[in-house]
């Protein structure tokens, strides 16, 4: 399998490999902080369900979270 990163240098291929693996470290961190307060917000009342769509919306995990959620209603075949 070819590797995306088109760098021959094995060196500096980890060095942007570890650069990415931090990246996405650091952006679930984001994302779960995020989600945290818009639950914790949701469930004061304090954000209505419209907003926390927004949020979610602008966030892009409108994306991911209800296709999962459609198919885990659906029933079973």
């Amino acid at each position: 399998m070819a590797s995306p990163l088109a760098v021959t240098d094995p060196k500096i291929r980890k060095l942007l490999q570890m650069s990415g693996l931090r990246f996405v470290c650091s952006r679930a961190r984001w994302l779960n902080s995020e989600c945290e307060r818009l639950g914790v917000s949701l469930a004061q009342g304090s954000l209505t369900p419209d907003e926390v769509d927004a949020e979610l919306e602008r966030m892009g995990a409108l994306d991911l979270v209800y296709p999962e959620l459609m198919n885990d209603l659906e029933p079973a075949e």
